[in-house]
């Protein structure tokens, strides 16, 4: 559900129950930093991001598509890989991405979205022309918050991606 429809309040508690089992308690502290030193094992850069609540809903998380990219192939690589993959919303089928990528993508891309009042994000995996996956990470800023020119913008980026590779 967190993943699939983009459940804040279960992100927000995730975030504390890591703090809790792998920290010293609960805290959004403990768990933010359980986070990033996951994130830097999988080989992130850690002045690629900052995260300071589970949802991305702080004006004080940040993030570089080089960071989402990075976890999305290590992801890729672990036992665990797939089925984390099947959290993600997928293209015409069901969450977030239920009603888009209708034209040739359906079923071909799981990605994460992101919407804030000025932000839009997606990010995830994408199965090419060639049959190659691909991750991707695609971020805009100063966004009209009441218009989908940046969504509609992101997804012409990821078909593009996907006839071209």
């Amino acid at each position: 559900v967190t993943n699939k429809v983009s459940q804040n309040l279960h992100a927000e508690l995730y975030l504390r129950l890591l703090g809790r089992l792998e920290g010293d308690d609960g805290s959004i502290a403990q768990g933010a930093r359980v986070v990033r030193q996951f994130l830097m094992n999988a080989g992130v850069d850690p002045g690629d991001f900052l995260f300071y609540d589970g949802s991305g809903l702080s004006p004080n998380d940040l993030i570089t598509p080089r960071a989402a990219t990075t976890l999305l192939a290590y992801a890729a690589r672990q036992p665990w890989g797939a089925l984390y993959r099947s959290t993600l919303p997928e293209a015409g089928v069901d969450g977030t991405l239920s009603g888009r990528f209708d034209r040739g993508l359906r079923g071909k891309v799981f990605a994460k979205t992101g919407t804030l009042a000025e932000v839009s994000s997606l990010s995830g995996y994408l199965t090419a022309r060639s049959g190659k996956t691909l991750v991707f990470s695609i971020l805009c800023n100063d966004r009209e918050p009441e218009g989908h020119a940046a969504r509609e913008a992101m997804d012409d980026v990821v078909r593009a991606i996907a006839e071209r590779n």
